[in-house]
């Protein structure tokens, strides 16, 4: 398990199993969720797109798992 650098509302997993970090910014956590439903439910969501999404996010924040 990755060790948080920052004090967390819990120290319960995601599905993951990483530090869970929704409580820091529930209303992004929220905002996140809708547009994520929204989204499937349209039928918008490249699969392709988002693992390069996922990608060069991992390489920003230096993340490689």
């Amino acid at each position: 398990m990755v060790t948080p650098r920052i004090d967390l509302p819990t120290g319960e997993p995601n599905r993951f199993g990483l530090p869970d970090t929704t409580g820091l910014a529930p209303a992004i956590t929220a905002a996140r969720a809708r547009i994520r439903k929204l989204a499937h439910r349209r039928g918008e969501l490249d699969p392709v797109t988002t693992e390069l999404v996922r990608i060069r996010n991992a390489r920003h924040q230096t993340c490689y798992f």
